[in-house]
């Protein structure tokens, strides 16, 4: 093993470690928060292999370089050990990490793309950094945007984004219930709200059922927008709760499950969001918001991915002046965008995810609305 670990008290602490240990080039692969509050994080030296003999292969390139989101193996009714579910997490983060650093290395030798040295690198590196896209992900823009022929800087940069993101808006359907997760305060709410107003405006109904009853305000928050809304709405306590209300009441709207704040890397958690999965049917969707630590983001989302999240919706587009962090997060864990907040306001704070309003928002150096400036 050729990767250094480092200790502190915060993510802050250990990134400054890491990077007065190995410099400017650091990448890291992991990290993980100990009992005690120490963050534990683990990184390498770009272009310096894992283990020995480590890529002696053909480098990754372009969009099929990326892998699908990792699925869990064996028995999917079976709840894994904390400290095992962990681990997988880590593994994953140090293989996707690792396949980043040899895809960037190699491009970094090839004098058509993407290294250091390559004006249009430099050119996205100043531009992107400022909104703290990761690494990874800006290597990857490069690469597509050399794809891009003579283009503005908008369209070419939405050319790129196409290429490198995935993007999966929810398309409204009575036989899909939908089940939104995250942690608390991401905006799942908020969101459950606007996806039904979304869902009306293509002529649908939605129903609510919110299991986020023990959170202050939660029940008066979610019955003041089904009255707003003209919408049923039910506060359940648990799986079978939620089981008897499909049996009893048959309802033919497209149900919406809000669910309390959850963290994957706790079992509890984990239990408690498939067993609501399992009875309802219900696909999970991401809440997260735009901003934050991008380690972090992209540690959480990955885990999500494992646990079966294949879409996110992103938040506080409006209040975030870099949105980097979900993006990225997006784009290293494999999963799809399908929809963007970015107004506070139920009727139209919901945008579909695409690459040419991102680029737009991407561009601007003040954050701000962009879906009514059509």
């Amino acid at each position: 093993m050729s990767y250094q670990t480092f200790t502190a008290k915060s993510v802050d602490e250990a990134k400054r470690a890491m990077r007065q240990a190995l410099g400017d080039d650091a990448v890291i692969l992991s990290t993980r928060r100990h009992p005690d509050g120490s963050v534990e994080m683990r990184a390498i030296k770009k272009g310096k292999p894992l283990f020995r003999g480590e890529g002696t292969g053909s480098p990754p390139s372009g969009r099929n370089s990326r892998s699908a989101a990792p699925t869990l193996g064996g028995n999917p009714d079976n709840t894994m050990d904390g400290r095992e579910f962990s681990d997988q997490v880590e593994h994953g983060a140090g293989r996707n990490a690792m396949n980043s650093v040899r895809g960037d290395f190699s491009r970094q030798l090839d004098r058509n793309g993407g290294g250091r040295g390559d004006p249009l690198y430099e050119h996205y590196h100043a531009l992107l950094s400022r909104q703290a896209i990761s690494e990874p992900m800006i290597a990857a823009l490069v690469e597509e945007a050399h794809h891009a022929g003579s283009r503005s800087e908008t369209e070419r940069l939405a050319f790129a984004l196409e290429r490198t993101l995935r993007f999966a808006p929810i398309a409204y359907s009575p036989d899909s219930p939908i089940m939104l997760v995250g942690q608390t305060g991401a905006g799942k709410t908020s969101s459950s709200a606007k996806l039904a107003a979304r869902a009306a405006t293509l002529g649908g109904r939605m129903a609510f059922m919110s299991a986020d009853i023990g959170r202050a305000g939660a029940i008066e928050q979610m019955t003041t927008y089904a009255k707003a809304l003209d919408i049923r709405y039910w506060a359940v306590e648990d799986p079978q709760h939620v089981a008897d209300i499909m049996r009893e009441e048959r309802p033919r709207e497209q149900i919406l499950l809000d669910t309390p704040g959850v963290s994957p890397f706790a079992t509890a958690d984990i239990a408690a969001m498939r067993a609501f999965r399992e009875v309802l049917g219900a696909e999970p969707v991401l809440v997260i918001p735009a901003s934050g630590d991008v380690t972090e983001h992209v540690d959480w989302v990955k885990a999500f991915a494992r646990i079966g999240v294949r879409r996110c919706i992103i938040t506080k587009f409006d209040t975030s002046r870099r949105i980097g962090a979900g993006l990225s997060a997006c784009f290293e864990a494999g999963i799809a965008v399908a929809h963007l907040s970015e107004a506070p306001f139920i009727a139209d704070g919901l945008v579909d995810a695409n690459p040419e309003y991102l680029a737009r928002r991407l561009l601007m150096e003040q954050p701000g609305r962009i879906a009514t400036r059509r």
